[in-house]
């Protein structure tokens, strides 16, 4: 009982850690000033190159990774499907309605937590889910849902929105099933190849000026894999809807970073949003660790 409540409090932790060093990444990205594109070749490029050493350092000098399975082949194609959805859609579409896509991710991880791995739906995690939902829509109509007009790209960009949030959900559900998978090593792949398809579909490519490549340069090196590789660990010992409702955190603190890195300051929804949002995830997390007990 003793081992199982450690490594709840273990995942917890590293859930958490992960997802406020990934809060400030909206901040970078606005500094950078790059378009969707050129912003996913990289944000990708160095990503990856960072995953690679990551893994290379943890792994060991002498591993032999198994890369020829489905489940690893599945965790490199949710990489790529999470960078490169979520760089189109930005693109083509309001930014609302890809935010109300992107936060129905711990849906999709509970219902992948019971179909691939046989979890039960817990009421606790279903009510918070509901709640945290409930904020974020809240906070991102708030901000500019007023301008949004129900056409073929709003449609589109919900569809891109929902479709990142199934790879993020399916990438920590295989994570979680999976102990021997090398998911560094397969986002590293993933990442490159979104970096690929960024320079496949850029109109232009550009080198950007040396503040604007500090700050893609932190978020690409730093931010984006130390975060996602803490939070894929903790998918090994907590469930994933859990991860992905504490990773929903970033949707609400992340502005707060804007406000305080560029004058964006943020409108009152949003803060509603958040005084509804961190509650709720704080009482999941104190009675979620309190139920593993």
């Amino acid at each position: 009982m003793k081992a199982n409540q450690s490594r709840t409090t273990i995942g917890l932790v590293l859930a958490m850690f992960g997802a406020l060093f990934l809060t400030p990444d909206t901040l970078f990205m606005r500094l950078s000033q790059l378009d969707g594109w050129n912003m996913l070749v990289w944000r990708g490029g160095l990503s990856g190159l960072s995953y690679f050493f990551i893994w290379a350092l943890v792994s060991g000098r002498y591993a032999r990774p198994k890369v020829l399975t489905l489940n690893f082949g599945i965790l490199v194609i949710c990489q790529m499907l999470n960078a490169a959805l979520f760089s189109l859609a930005i693109a083509l579409a309001p930014v609302t309605v890809v935010l109300i896509g992107v936060a129905t991710v711990p849906i999709f991880a509970a219902i992948l937590s019971k179909i691939v791995l046989n979890e039960p739906l817990s009421k606790l995690t279903l009510i918070t889910a509901t709640i945290v939902f409930g904020g974020l829509f809240m906070s991102v109509l708030g901000k500019d849902g007023e301008g949004v007009v129900l056409d073929v790209t709003t449609v589109l960009g919900l569809f891109l929105g929902l479709g990142v949030a199934f790879a993020l959900a399916m990438n920590f559900t295989i994570i979680r099933k999976d102990n021997e998978a090398p998911f560094v090593l397969a986002m590293a792949i993933g990442a490159i190849g979104a970096a690929a398809l960024g320079l496949v579909f850029a109109e232009v490519l550009y080198w950007p000026p040396l503040k604007n490549m500090m700050a893609i340069a932190f978020t690409g090196i730093c931010i984006l894999p130390v975060s996602f590789v803490t939070l894929s660990y903790s998918a090994r010992y907590v469930s994933s809807s859990t991860v992905s409702l504490i990773m929903l955190s970033e949707t609400v603190l992340g502005p707060l970073w804007v406000w305080w890195g560029i004058g964006e300051s943020p409108n009152i929804m949003m803060l509603i949003s958040g005084a509804i949002v961190l509650p709720a995830l704080a009482v999941f997390l104190i009675n979620e660790g309190k139920r593993k007990a």
